[in-house]
């Protein structure tokens, strides 16, 4: 990765990327998509003219420059009833891999301890719904981030019966029913059955319908 005004690598990012490679084995896509992450953060700090190592504390202002800039470096206007270029999910997305990154920096030395008291909160679990409380009575605390874009209640939108029945009976193969059946009942996305899906089968179809569950 290379720092765009010198064009001289990032070590410390480089090092990241290893480590989520092959450190933990993650596959390219995955390693292209922590570095498109640590892209964004770099080019933030950059434009906001600070320290990398020590910009966890305005991760506020980092959430608005990506709810509203490209990403290309280039000035942020944003008026009233301009259209975000990302979404709540693809921030918090974008806000994991970086507070991923600056933690691999603390292990390394390469950042500050103190930046994980801007990363995380002390929380306990008594916000938790009872089930996700684990035995016990004791109060149990956890780490929790400190910044998250509001994500808004989507409902899901459902395949109805009638969509399923139309879908079986296009089905080809007693595969294409079984698979057509565990999206429609098992509450699987459309990639969950990939696995078995045959190269031919009802992938079209049911791209081109309501989705069993919602992306």
């Amino acid at each position: 990765m290379l720092d765009d005004d010198r064009l001289t690598p990032v070590p410390e990012a480089d090092e990241f990327l290893r480590h989520v490679r092959f450190g933990r084995d993650q596959a390219e896509s995955t390693t292209r998509t922590y570095a498109g992450v640590v892209v964004l953060y770099l080019t933030w700090c950059r434009c906001a003219g600070r320290d990398w190592t020590t910009a966890a504390g305005r991760l506020g202002s980092f959430m608005f420059w990506l709810r509203h800039s490209t990403g290309d470096g280039s000035p942020v206007v944003a008026g009233p009833g301009s259209e975000p270029v990302r979404g709540p999910r693809r921030i918090n997305t974008v806000l994991a891999g970086v507070r991923e990154f600056l933690a691999h920096g603390t292990t390394l030395g390469t950042v500050p301890m103190f930046v994980l008291s801007q990363l995380y909160e002390v929380a306990d679990d008594r916000d938790l719904p009872v089930q996700a409380r684990g035995e016990g009575s004791h109060l149990r605390y956890y780490a929790k981030a400190r910044h998250r874009a509001a994500e808004p209640q989507e409902p899901v939108g459902r395949a109805s019966d009638e969509d399923v029945l139309a879908l079986l009976r296009a089905c080809r193969s007693a595969r294409d029913r079984f698979i057509v059946l565990l999206l429609a009942r098992a509450g699987l996305r459309r990639d969950g059955g990939a696995p078995a899906w045959p190269p031919s089968g009802v992938c079209s179809m049911l791209s081109s319908r309501h989705s069993p569950v919602s992306d």
